[in-house]
Parts: C-alpha cells; sequence; structure tokens
C-alpha cells in the first residue's frame, strides 16, 4: 500500500489561528491534516507556514519528496499585496518547480491562480458566509476524477469574500454557482497540476457555525448582514442543510484526490 508524503500550507498568520482557537475551531491545516488521516491513516503529514522564514527553512530543501501539497483556506486577501502575501505566492511558485499534485481550497486556489498568472478579485455578487448553494459541474466537471460519484449540483460549505476573476490561460472550468463562476479549476503549471476549489469540502457546517457566531460584529461592520436577527436565520438555513449532508459526500473531492495521488505514486 502506498504511504503518502502530505504537505499541508497553513493559509493563516499565528495570530488569525488563535482567534480560530477562541471560535472552538482548529487551525486550518489542523483540520486538513484530520482529515486526510480519515481516508489515509497511515500517511506521513508535515505542516507549513510560508510566512513563517523558520518553517519554510525546514522543508524548502526537501519539497520533492510530498506526492502531494494541500493549501487550506485564510482570511488573508490576495489583492492586499502584504509581505505576508507575498510570501506565499512565492511559496506556490517554488512548488510548481517540482513535479507535485496539488488540492487548494479557496485561499488556496486564489493562491495558485494568481502565482500562475492569473488574477482574483473582490466577489462583486457578495460573499458565500459558511455555506455555498447550488454549485454545479460543467461538462468536463461531469468527466473529471475529482468529482468521481458527486452529483452533478450540490451545496458545500464554502466562505469566502474574493473569487478567481482571471484564470490561469491552460485552466480548465470544472464547477460554478450562482455568485462565483469558477468554483472548481484544474490547470497545470509547469510539472505541477492543481486541482482547486473556492468552496470548502474539508470543513464541516458546524466548524462555520462556529466561524460566524465569532465573526458576528465583523459580518454586521461590513453590512454582510443587517442585524443579528438575519444572522440567526442564516445559520438555521446552515443547520438544515447540515442535516441533508453526510461527512461522506461532503469530503469527497479531497478523498478523491487522495485516490489520485495513490494512482500516480
Amino acid at each position: 500500500m502506498t504511504k503518502l508524503k502530505i504537505l499541508v500550507v497553513e493559509g493563516n498568520v499565528a495570530e488569525e489561528n488563535i482567534n480560530f482557537q477562541k471560535a472552538g475551531c482548529v487551525a486550518q491545516s489542523e483540520n486538513f491534516s484530520q482529515h486526510v488521516k480519515v481516508f489515509e491513516p497511515n500517511s506521513e503529514i508535515d505542516i507549513v507556514e510560508p510566512g513563517n522564514d523558520s518553517s519554510i527553512s525546514k522543508i524548502i530543501s526537501s519539497l520533492n519528496k510530498y506526492n502531494g501539497i494541500i493549501l487550506t483556506g485564510s482570511t488573508l486577501r490576495v489583492n492586499d499585496n502584504s509581505s505576508e502575501i507575498k510570501k506565499h505566492i512565492e511559496f506556490a511558485k517554488t512548488c510548481f518547480k517540482y513535479n507535485n499534485f496539488f488540492f487548494a481550497a479557496c485561499w488556496g486556489l486564489q493562491v495558485t491562480v494568481t502565482a500562475a498568472g492569473g488574477k482574483c478579485r473582490v466577489a462583486p455578487k457578495g460573499p458565500h458566509i459558511g455555506i455555498a448553494y447550488d454549485i454545479e459541474l460543467t461538462e468536463e466537471g461531469k468527466k473529471h476524477r475529482l468529482y468521481s460519484s458527486k452529483p452533478n449540483k450540490f451545496t458545500s460549505p464554502g466562505f469566502n469574500f474574493d473569487e478567481v476573476e482571471i484564470p490561469p490561460n491552460n485552466a480548465v472550468l470544472l464547477a460554478t454557482d450562482k455568485i462565483n463562476k469558477f468554483q472548481a479549476l484544474h490547470f497545470k503549471v509547469g510539472n505541477s497540476e492543481i486541482w482547486g476549489l473556492q468552496y470548502h469540502p474539508e470543513i464541516p457546517y458546524d466548524y462555520m457555525i462556529k466561524l460566524i457566531k465569532h465573526r458576528k460584529q465583523r459580518l454586521l461592520n461590513i453590512k454582510s448582514f443587517k442585524n443579528e436577527k438575519e444572522i440567526q436565520q442564516h445559520i438555521a438555513l446552515i443547520e438544515q442543510e447540515k442535516n441533508k449532508l453526510t461527512d461522506e459526500m461532503r469530503t469527497l473531492e479531497l478523498k478523491n484526490w487522495l485516490n489520485y495521488l495513490k494512482e500516480r505514486n
């Protein structure tokens, strides 16, 4: 049996992960690691923080040992163009030099798209807050291994204010919804292959609800909701969807990617 070696790239800075802990949530990298272990209990998982020079120095010389690289979500915004964000983009470019397979979720998609020459923006149709309704597979998506055994239309956890505006030149659109045209992309850069999602199959709805409650004041301040009653109504809708979605179906994209890695290694 193939023993996969996976590198998980933490999208958030250390201070933001403290906020996640206060919300009762683990860091994005830890959440992904736990989910990978469900499917591949014997896998070896390392975590790297692109904004931390010491963290990068420990793994930069051994990037070729990994079977796959996962880029997590984040509260960072690509177009803020801070030094932290630049480090994430440069690290992705470095990873592209190797024969790597990427699973890029939300912020991860935006980073890989930007590093590959595409462009992201604030989503003009608004954000997904905890949930993305009625994601539809394209004809290419229906045939792609990412969506093996997935319904052609589904609802998933999602939390994003930004979106892909211009994908890389060779990108194939796999899924879309009414808010974000580019909900899933497949593209290649150099020796690397990227399966990128704008939504979060790796995050349970309960986790999203905790984040919404923790960010309640921030969401009100930026006018995502008119008042607290609207937030509670939104949470109630997510609770309804939670009861319809099994963990197996929610995480199917990650499982399909891991199976693909085993076949390729």
